[in-house]
């Protein structure tokens, strides 16, 4: 379940409901109650009776199978998402955000009713929901219950309801009559443009959804006069309003305005697709002034990153990200943000990538001229950019040594894991007969040694790595960290 999904679940039990199902799914063996019992922190007599709650809901052909001997185990994986999803969605939070976005507007005391809820609990799953919406530049009004912002954050927040709910739950799919809007937009933008440009088809689906309610609901959005007259240069605006009803049919005229079109243009920008090899000179999609700011921070970033600049199809990746940013911002500084889930695994993964443009951004002054909030996730962003740089640039390859200690056919057995797990961006070498000294890895241009005991020898001028003697998960992949760090 994403992060987002699980802030709309207030519920304690219904919580560790899911956890407890997740738990036995993916464990690779039947899984006792008294194992989970002591991952969890909680009694063994506390998940014996969500198993029995969870019996009520539970498919006929029970998914969860239970051996006194062994434990439970999970026989069919294909339905243990839906599973999830009926638990999920009993969560009171998901149930009201849905209502309120078919503006069905409830009091406290209603909705407790409604949800069988005594209102003290009601206002406290309320005040969760208070908490997101902050992240969201949104607030929660309680007679009745409703949404209260700018109309360019309350978008945003659906969105993000809606498109990171989706795996979870069937509610509030977009529909044929989406599909249909989207075909039409993108079969005039393509034939408009010079060349063939990819657009995120799920996410723009969405974002049509939510302003297909919206605008049937009457609310519309104004944009600031300096912003639509940059929206302007965009090439997607160009041709925006010449269809004007064809692309929300059965919306009435006096909604479909000027900033709305205006505003579909730059939700082009957000589902903007980054492709490889192919170079876009940005010098008339933005004012020159603004252009000189990119460019002079991009110089810089790469000499503080000790990089040369790369070549012009990459350095453009990176050069049209900060101009869809910078036009984006202006509309709120939310799209900056990635999920939750995308910033821990690049954070984690990459760290030392990650950090270092960490620090560029916090002290460069394009954050201050284009009101960069959120550094962390375009650090994060650009981290991926220089990742995707390196895999797809040919260049020498990384030399890893690997000196590993092991009995009869444990050695082969690692050489076997060397192959499944370390990037194939690598020469590597195995060196078992010999003790490893600076005069060995120059001799054979070593970038990285891996060992996997306990070495006092002299030091190395490469990088040098020991593993557990059986070398974990995370040692592999701090290997690959180390290999695509370094560059």
């Amino acid at each position: 379940m994403n992060h987002f999904f699980s802030q709309l679940v207030a519920d304690k039990k219904i919580k560790r409901q899911i956890k407890l199902l997740t738990a036995i799914y993916e464990a690779n063996y039947p899984i006792t109650l008294d194992e989970i019992a002591e991952e969890f922190g909680t009694s063994k007599r506390t998940l014996f009776r969500d198993m029995k709650d969870l019996e009520y809901i539970l498919p006929e052909d029970n998914i969860v199978e239970f051996s006194s001997v062994s434990g439970y185990t999970i026989n069919n994986m294909h339905l243990i998402e839906d599973l999830v999803v009926q638990i999920a969605e009993q969560s009171p939070l998901y149930t009201i955000v849905n209502n309120v976005y078919d503006e069905i507007f409830l009091t406290i005391d209603e909705w407790a009713d409604e949800l069988f809820l005594s209102t003290s609990t009601l206002y406290r799953y309320l005040g969760y929901l208070k908490k997101i919406l902050k992240d969201f530049k949104l607030d929660l009004t309680l007679t009745p219950v409703a949404i209260v912002g700018d109309e360019v954050n309350i978008r945003h927040f659906y969105f993000h309801f809606l498109y990171n709910t989706n795996d979870i739950s069937s509610i509030n799919r977009p529909t044929e009559q989406d599909r249909d809007i989207f075909h039409r937009w993108y079969s005039t933008f393509t034939g408009k443009m010079d060349h063939k440009r990819e657009v995120q088809h799920r996410s723009a689906l969405y974002w049509i959804m939510v302003i297909r309610k919206r605008l049937e609901q009457g609310h519309t959005l104004v944009l600031e006069a300096r912003l639509k007259e940059s929206v302007r240069q965009l090439s997607t605006h160009k041709f925006m309003p010449e269809s004007g009803q064809s692309y929300f049919p059965g919306i009435e005229e006096q909604y479909m305005t000027e900033d709305e079109f205006m505003y579909g243009s730059l939700l082009s920008l957000d589902n903007y697709v980054y492709e490889e090899g192919k170079t876009v000179d940005i010098k008339g999609l933005i004012d020159k002034e603004n252009l000189e700011v990119i460019n002079r921070f991009l110089v810089d970033a790469f000499k503080q990153l000790g990089k040369e600049l790369p070549e012009p199809e990459i350095f453009s990746l990176y050069a049209v990200y900060l101009r869809n940013i910078y036009f984006l911002t202006q509309l709120t500084p939310l799209f900056q943000r990635n999920s939750t889930e995308v910033n821990r695994l690049i954070k984690h993964r990459h760290p030392a990538m990650y950090s270092k443009w960490l620090e560029i951004l916090t002290n460069a002054t394009i954050k201050k001229k284009f009101g960069l909030k959120y550094v962390e996730d375009i650090a994060v962003n650009f981290a991926m950019f220089t990742y995707f740089s390196h895999q797809g640039r040919a260049q020498r390859k990384k030399h890893v040594l690997f000196a590993f200690d092991g009995k009869h056919s444990y050695l082969n057995y690692l050489n076997v894991l060397v192959s499944s797990f370390v990037s194939s961006n690598v020469e590597i070498t195995f060196l078992v007969n010999q003790h490893i000294t600076n005069k060995v890895a120059k001799e054979l241009g070593v970038d990285i040694v891996i060992y996997n005991y306990k070495e006092d020898g002299e030091r190395l001028d490469c990088i040098k790595y020991r593993t557990e003697r059986m070398p974990t998960d995370q040692d592999w992949e701090k290997i690959n960290n180390l290999i695509f760090d370094m560059e």
